[in-house]
C-alpha cells in the first residue's frame, strides 16, 4: 500500500535512528571485546543513550511543548530490563486515525531486517483493550491485510500469530516470527501469581530444563536471574528450601523472559504506571516501540518521542473530516435532539447519494447514538436507555430495524458486519462506552450525544469515531466533508471545549480551532466559526495571480503535464547500470566468527555420562542454512524499496551472490550475512538512485523537458493559482497581529491573518515582511495538501511556507519570492539540505522559464526566486528577497 508523505517521513527518521544505533551498538560491543581481550570484565554502555543524544545533535528529534509551553527537545529517558541492560526504546506520537498500526508493521520489519539482522525471533503486541485487542488482532491475522503482508514480508512468509493462551516452541521462535497480542492487565497487575501468565505450565518444555535437573536449573537461573522459580513446598520439600536445589517456573512470562521480544506497546501513554513499565521491562526485551496520540513527555515515565505527527497532517492528506460542527438543542429533550440528528443524517445520505451518481464512490454516512444506560435491568424514566433510542428510531422515525445495532460492552449487534460494503445496511449506532476506543469506521458522520449528565465527557471520549475521512479522500461536497456533534441543553462554550479537549485526546490540539458551533447564542463568539476572507481592498482589482509547476513535456494541447515521479525520473533512470559497487570488497564475516549470541537460550546437556550441563550465551551458534538454501524472493523483496523493478533486483542480487562466490565465500557465509548484506546493498542502491534522479532532472531541466513554467491553461494541475477567497475555521481571539503594537498587519494579501496558521518561525518571518517597504504584499500558501508544492528529484513534493510580491528595481516591475522556513534544528540534515539545493536549482530555472502571454504572476513580473530561511540568519538570506 502507498504510504503518505507523513508517513515516509516517520519511516525515514526510524531508519536513520536505527542506524545510528546499530553503529553506537557495535561501537559498545567492539569496546567490550577489546576489554575482554585483555582479561578486564567489561559491560555494555548505555548505547541508546548515546545514539539518542547523537539524533538531538543531528537536530533529527521533535521539539515537544513543556508545562510553561516553551518548545524543547525532551530529555532522554533510559530504561532497563530484569538484567540492567538499556533497552532501546521510542515513542511515535501519531494522532488517532493517522495510521499508528501501519507504522508500528513497518518499523517491525525495519528492526528485524536493518537492525537485528534476522527474520525470526518473537514480537510482543500489547493493546489497553478488547476493542482494540479484536481490531488489531483482525488485521494481523488476516493474510490478505497490508499489515500482515508487512510482517510476512519481514520474515520471509513464515510469521506465527499467537494468543496468550497458545503454545508454542522454541523452534518456532527460531524458525518464525512469533507474534503475540496480549492485553496489558493480562501483564500488568500487581498480584502475578494470580495471572495465568505467570503460572507454572506444562505448555513450553522446550524452553526449559526438567524440574528435577537441578544443575541445569541453576545454571539458567544464574544466567537469567530475573526468571521466575518455583515454590519448593510444591514438590514436597519442607519449608519450600532445600539447599543447591532451585527450579525454574514453565511459565509464558518466563518464555518472554528468555526470548527477549521486541515489545510492541498500542496507546503507550496507558501504560506508565510502575508496575506495567516493570512488567513489561521485566521481559527482558530487546527493542520498545510506543505508540501513543498523547504521550507522556515529563515525568518519571515519559516516553521517548522520535517523531511528532501533527494533527494538521492528517488534515493536509484529507484523512480527516473538519470542521467539527457542535450542534446545541435549547429547546427539547433528548428526541427532539435525536429527531434534529436523524434528519440531518437524511439530508447526508443526499449528497451521498449525488456523489455516487457523479463519480461513483459510495459513501453511507452513519449516526453513532450516544446513551446513558444499556443493560437489561436498568430501563427507566430517569436516564434514556439504548432500547428507549431504539424505540424512537423505529416508531417515531421511520428507521428499519435493520438499520439498528446495539453495540455495548454486553451486546455486540455488529459482530463480523462489514460496514464499509454496500450490501450493509446499517445507519444508526446505539452504543454509551463501547465505542470508545479501537472502533473506527470512515463513514460515521453524526454523534448525538443524549446523555446530558455526561455530555462534556462523552464528547471529549468519542470525539475521535467521527474524525475519519471516508478513503482517506475529499469528496468536494461540503456537507461530506464535515462531522456533526449533536447535543442537548449544554452551554455550547462547555461543548465546544469539551470537543477541543476530545482532539488534544487524539492528539490533535493543533486543530483546536476547527471546531464550529452550530449554536446562536452569544457564547457562540468564542467558538471557531466557519469565515469567509477576502482580499483587501487594494488588492482586489489585481487581474489573476499564478505561480508556475514543475512540468513535463508531453502530448497534450497544453503540451505539458505535471511532473510524475514514479513516470518521469525513477521510470527513466537506466536501471541496467546500476549494480552493487561494493560487490568485490564489501566484508563478509569468517567462519570463526559465526558462532556468538543472536537470539536465544540455548542449554546443551552432554548426556548423563557427559560431564557438566553447559550453557553459555556467548558460544550460541547462528541458524543454520535451510536445506533449500537462500530465500531469494525474500531477499530480492528487501531491495524493492530501493530498486522498484524486481526483476532489476533480481539480476543486482544474482550478480552480488556471483560476485561473492567468485572471492570463495561460502554459501553458508552468505546467509549467515545476507541481511547485513542487504542493508550495505541498499544504502549503496540508494545513493547511486539519488545521484542519478538528481542528475536526469538537472538534465532535463536544461534540455527543456522539465519545465518550471507557466502555460495557456487553467488546469490546477498546470498553473497554481492564488485564491479570490479563503475559506477557513476560526476563532475570533486569534488574529495575527502586528508585533510592536498590536495593530492590525498593513502587507498581508487577505484581510485578516490567524495564529493557527504559523509557527514561531513563519511568524517572525511574516512580522519582518510586514515591516519591509520593498514588500507589495505577502501570504502564507501553504495551507493543505491542494497547496502550492513542486516536484523535484525525490518523491516528496516540497510545500513552500510563505510567498512575497517584491517591489522591483524599476518602477512598475514586480517579482515573486516563494519562501521555505526551517528551524535551526533541521539545519544540516538531508530534507533540508534537498530542498535548498531544489530551491536553488528553480530560482535559476526560473529566469529563463518561457511565459504565456495570457497568464501573469503580477503585473509585468520578471522574475520569481525560491529561497530557504533557516532559523539563525534568516534575515541576512531575506534581504535578497526584500
Amino acid at each position: 500500500m502507498e504510504l503518505k508523505e507523513y508517513q515516509q517521513g516517520v519511516l525515514r527518521k526510524t531508519d536513520r535512528y536505527l542506524a545510528v544505533l546499530a553503529e553506537k551498538r557495535d561501537d559498545a560491543v567492539a569496546i567490550v571485546e577489546f576489554q575482554r581481550s585483555r582479561g578486564k570484565e567489561a559491560s555494555l554502555t548505555n548505547y541508546p543513550r548515546e545514539a539518542w543524544d547523537q539524533l538531538n545533535n543531528e537536530r533529527v528529534l521533535p521539539y515537544l511543548r513543556d508545562n510553561q509551553g516553551n518548545a524543547v527537545v525532551a530529555q532522554y529517558l533510559s530504561r532497563y530490563d530484569g538484567l540492567h541492560r538499556s533497552i532501546p526504546n521510542v515513542c511515535f506520537k501519531v494522532p488517532t486515525g493517522g495510521g499508528k498500526t501501519l507504522l508500528a508493521t513497518a518499523t517491525i520489519e525495519r528492526i528485524q531486517a536493518d537492525y537485528f539482522k534476522r527474520q525470526t525471533g518473537f514480537v510482543l503486541w500489547v493493546v489497553p483493550s478488547d476493542a482494540i485487542y479484536k481490531q488489531t488482532w483482525k488485521q494481523l491475522a488476516n493474510r490478505e491485510h497490508p499489515y500482515r503482508q508487512m510482517l510476512e514480508r519481514a520474515s520471509g512468509g513464515r510469521v506465527k500469530m499467537l494468543e496468550k493462551n497458545d503454545a508454542f516452541t522454541r523452534r518456532d521462535v527460531e524458525e518464525q516470527l512469533c507474534v503475540m497480542l496480549l492485553m496489558l492487565p493480562s501483564a500488568a497487575r500487581k498480584s502475578k501469581e494470580t495471572l495465568r501468565l505467570f503460572r507454572d505450565s506444562g505448555r513450553f518444555t522446550s524452553f526449559f530444563p526438567i524440574e528435577d535437573d537441578s544443575e541445569a536449573n541453576n545454571a539458567l537461573l544464574n544466567l537469567v536471574p530475573n526468571l521466575d522459580e518455583n515454590d519448593l513446598a510444591d514438590f514436597g520439600y519442607a519449608n519450600g528450601v532445600l539447599p543447591g536445589v532451585r527450579s525454574v517456573k514453565m511459565s509464558l512470562g518466563n518464555v518472554l523472559r528468555l526470548v527477549q521480544p521486541v515489545v510492541i506497546i498500542d496507546e503507550g501513554h496507558k501504560a506508565y504506571s510502575d508496575t506495567a513499565r516493570d512488567t513489561l521491562c521485566g521481559f527482558n526485551p530487546r527493542f520498545i516501540v510506543e505508540l501513543s496520540a498523547t504521550p507522556n513527555t515529563n515525568g518519571k515515565h515519559q516516553s521517548n518521542v522520535l517523531v511528532n505527527v501533527p494533527g494538521r497532517d492528517l488534515k493536509d492528506e484529507e484523512m480527516i473530516k473538519l470542521p467539527i460542527n457542535v450542534i446545541n438543542e435549547d429547546k427539547g429533550g433528548w428526541k427532539h435532539t435525536l429527531s434534529v440528528a436523524h434528519a440531518w443524517l437524511d439530508e447526508l445520505h443526499k449528497e451521498a447519494q449525488a456523489l455516487q451518481n457523479e463519480t461513483g464512490r459510495y459513501i453511507r454516512p452513519i449516526m453513532l447514538v450516544r446513551v446513558e444506560r444499556t443493560g437489561k435491568e436498568q430501563r427507566d424514566n430517569a436516564f434514556v436507555h439504548a432500547e428507549d433510542a431504539r424505540q424512537y428510531l423505529l416508531e417515531q422515525l421511520g428507521a428499519k430495524e435493520e438499520e439498528i445495532r446495539l453495540k455495548t460492552s454486553e451486546t455486540d449487534e455488529l459482530g463480523d458486519d462489514d460496514l464499509l460494503v454496500e450490501t450493509c445496511a446499517v445507519k444508526y449506532i446505539i452504543t454509551k462506552d463501547a465505542l470508545r476506543e479501537g472502533w473506527d469506521c470512515p463513514f460515521a458522520y453524526v454523534l448525538a450525544i443524549l446523555s446530558k449528565t455526561t455530555a462534556n465527557t462523552a464528547l471529549t471520549q468519542m470525539i475521535g469515531r467521527v474524525l475519519r475521512q471516508p478513503h482517506a479522500q475529499l469528496t468536494n461536497y461540503q456537507a461530506l466533508d464535515e462531522c456533526y456533534v449533536y447535543t442537548f441543553d449544554q452551554d455550547v462554550t462547555e461543548a465546544v471545549n469539551g470537543v477541543r479537549k476530545g482532539l488534544q485526546d487524539e492528539g490533535m490540539a493543533d486543530l483546536a480551532s476547527s471546531v464550529k458551533a452550530g449554536d446562536s447564542s452569544s457564547s457562540q463568539k468564542q467558538a471557531a466559526k466557519r469565515k469567509t476572507i477576502n482580499r483587501k481592498n487594494k488588492f482586489a482589482n489585481l487581474p489573476p495571480i499564478f505561480l508556475p509547476r514543475v512540468l513535463h513535456k508531453d502530448g497534450s494541447p497544453a503540451g505539458y503535464r505535471a511532473l510524475d515521479y514514479d513516470r518521469d525520473i525513477l521510470g527513466e533512470l537506466d536501471w541496467e547500470c546500476f549494480r552493487f559497487l561494493q560487490a568485490e570488497s564489501v566484508n563478509v564475516e569468517a567462519d570463526e566468527k559465526l558462532q556468538r549470541t543472536i537470539a536465544r537460550i540455548d542449554i546443551d546437556k552432554k548426556g548423563k555420562e557427559g560431564g557438566q550441563t553447559v550453557l553459555d550465551l556467548a558460544q550460541e551458534e547462528r541458524q543454520r542454512m535451510p536445506d533449500e538454501g537462500l530465500d531469494i524472493p525474500f531477499l530480492v523483496r528487501q531491495l524493492l524499496d530501493v530498486v522498484p523493478n524486481p526483476w532489476q533486483g533480481m539480476r543486482i542480487l544474482e550478480e552480488t551472490l556471483e560476485s561473492l562466490r567468485k572471492r570463495g565465500v561460502s554459501e553458508e557465509r552468505i546467509y549467515a550475512n545476507r541481511l547485513d548484506l542487504l542493508q550495505v546493498m541498499k544504502q549503496d542502491l540508494r545513493q547511486q538512485v539519488s545521484e542519478a534522479s538528481e542528475a536526469l532532472f538537472r538534465s532535463k531541466l536544461k534540455s527543456g523537458e522539465i519545465s518550471l513554467r507557466l502555460v495557456s491553461s487553467n488546469d490546477p494541475e498546470l498553473n497554481w493559482r492564488l485564491a479570490e477567497t479563503l475559506e477557513l475555521d476560526v476563532l475570533d481571539t486569534d488574529p495575527l497581529l502586528r508585533k510592536k503594537n498590536g495593530e492590525p498587519l498593513e502587507r498581508n494579501f487577505f484581510e485578516e491573518v490567524y495564529l493557527k496558521e504559523f509557527n514561531e518561525l513563519e511568524k517572525n518571518t511574516a512580522w519582518y515582511l510586514d515591516d519591509q517597504e520593498s514588500i507589495y504584499w505577502w501570504h502564507r500558501i501553504a495551507v493543505n495538501s491542494r497547496s502550492y508544492s513542486v516536484q523535484g528529484w525525490q518523491r516528496q513534493r516540497v510545500f513552500p511556507d510563505l510567498l512575497a510580491c517584491v517591489h522591483g528595481t524599476e518602477d512598475g516591475k514586480f517579482r515573486f519570492s516563494v519562501l521555505e522556513t526551517k528551524g535551526e534544528h533541521l539545519k544540516g540534515n538531508d530534507d533540508t539540505e534537498y530542498k535548498r539545493k531544489l530551491f536553488e536549482l528553480l530560482t535559476e530555472c526560473a529566469k529563463t522559464a518561457v511565459r504565456a502571454g495570457e497568464l501573469h504572476l503580477e503585473h509585468e513580473q520578471s522574475e520569481i526566486t525560491f529561497t530557504m530561511l533557516l532559523e539563525d540568519g534568516w534575515k541576512d538570506q531575506i534581504v535578497t528577497v526584500c
